[in-house]
């Protein structure tokens, strides 16, 4: 069974295009962290979604009244700004996973790096500049998750591109290294200018 409603590893996409894009390249892989890096942050907000009520329950429960000294618009309006904060805590970090992107196209490796509404940072490398890509999966959820970090290390002024905890990083790995075989072999084994 897959997650249909936000997939986090998306094998040649032909309805996604990023604002860089050349009209000859074509995204590959279109990557996000696996959703399962969501759990903890969706039970804590889980977790701070039922205090309160829970907390009123066990007021009234043994009779500590702590609550009943406190005018009920007070009460209210400080549930109002404790839930607003919760949403907004919610929203940025389903905004920070759902737009932190990485892309494999068939001329270069994107990392678009989410930070706020108002901030964001693209690091584009071309397939030609990459000197080395290596993966690893460590820990109880990234082996049974299959999810794991991608590694690639340029002879270019960046220096290196982290793919943290995507879907299947052996299969990305493989994927960058078929499409530098195959761009070495149609422009003869030397560089090309892009």
């Amino acid at each position: 069974m897959q997650f249909k409603f936000f997939p986090a590893f998306f094998a040649s996409p032909r309805k996604i295009k990023f604002d860089q894009q050349e009209e000859t390249e074509v995204i590959e892989l279109f990557l996000r962290q696996h959703p399962i890096v969501n759990v903890w942050w969706v039970t804590g907000a889980l977790i701070f979604l039922i205090f309160p009520p829970i907390f009123f329950q066990i007021d009234v429960a043994f009779n500590l009244n702590l609550t009943s000294q406190v005018p009920v618009s007070i009460i209210i309006n400080t549930l109002i700004v404790y839930y607003l904060i919760l949403i907004a805590y919610v929203f940025e970090q389903f905004l920070g996973w759902y737009f932190n992107v990485y892309i494999v196209t068939n001329l270069h490796i994107v990392d678009v790096n989410f930070y706020s509404l108002l901030s964001k940072e693209v690091v584009e490398i071309s397939l030609d500049d990459i000197e080395v890509i290596a993966h690893t999966t460590a820990g109880v959820f990234g082996s049974l998750f299959h999810y794991g970090t991608v590694e690639i290390e340029t002879a270019a002024e960046t220096k290196r591109i982290h793919f943290d905890k995507v879907p299947r990083p052996d299969i990305v790995t493989d994927k960058v290294q078929d499409l530098q075989r195959a761009r070495k072999a149609f422009h003869g084994g030397g560089k090309h200018a892009d």
